[in-house]
C-alpha cells in the first residue's frame, strides 16, 4: 500500500508539472476577454460625454447669439459657424442640431426671450457601417435667454 501511495503521489506531481506555463496563457486570454469590452465601454461613454458637453455649449451660446445680435441673418450665420466649431472641437460629425424659438419677432426684441434646443445623435464606435453616422443614443440640451429689456437702440 505504501508503494501504491508513492506511485499515486508521483503521478499527481507529474500531472501538476505538466501544467507549467498555462497560468500565463489563461491570464492573457482572460485579460483580453475583459479588457476589450471595458475599453469599448470607455470609448462609448467618452463619445456620449463629448456630445453632452457640445450640446450644452451650443444651446447656451446660440441662444445668447440670437438674443444679442440685432440682424437676424447675421445671428443665424454666427450661430451656424459657432455650432460647426463646437462639433468639430468635440469630434462630432457636422449636422444641424440647434432649433431656435423666439417669443418676439425679431429674436433680439427687448423684453423677449430666446430658446435654443439642441439634439445631437451620438455615433457608437465601430458600428458606423451598421448604424450609419448617427447611433442609437441622442443627447440634448435647452437654454433660455432673456433679451435685455433696456438695451440701447433697436
Amino acid at each position: 500500500m505504501i508503494g501504491r501511495r508513492r506511485t499515486g503521489e508521483v503521478a499527481i506531481r507529474d500531472a501538476l508539472a505538466q501544467e507549467d506555463g498555462n497560468a500565463i496563457v489563461e491570464f492573457v486570454v482572460l485579460s483580453a476577454a475583459l479588457l476589450i469590452p471595458c475599453l469599448y465601454l470607455v470609448l462609448t461613454l467618452g463619445n456620449v460625454q463629448a456630445a453632452v458637453f457640445a450640446a450644452d455649449t451650443i444651446s447656451r451660446d446660440v441662444a445668447r447669439i440670437h438674443a444679442t445680435e440685432r440682424v437676424p441673418q447675421r445671428a443665424s450665420e454666427r450661430a451656424a459657424r459657432h455650432t460647426e466649431m463646437v462639433l468639430e472641437d468635440h469630434g462630432l460629425s457636422q449636422q444641424d442640431v440647434a432649433t431656435i424659438s423666439c417669443s418676439e419677432d425679431p429674436c433680439a426684441t427687448p423684453g423677449g426671450s430666446v430658446t435654443a434646443q439642441v439634439r445631437i445623435a451620438v455615433p457608437v464606435p465601430g458600428l458606423g457601417p451598421i448604424l450609419g453616422d448617427t447611433g442609437p443614443v441622442a443627447v440634448g440640451a435647452s437654454h433660455v435667454v432673456q433679451v435685455d429689456q433696456y438695451r440701447a437702440g433697436n
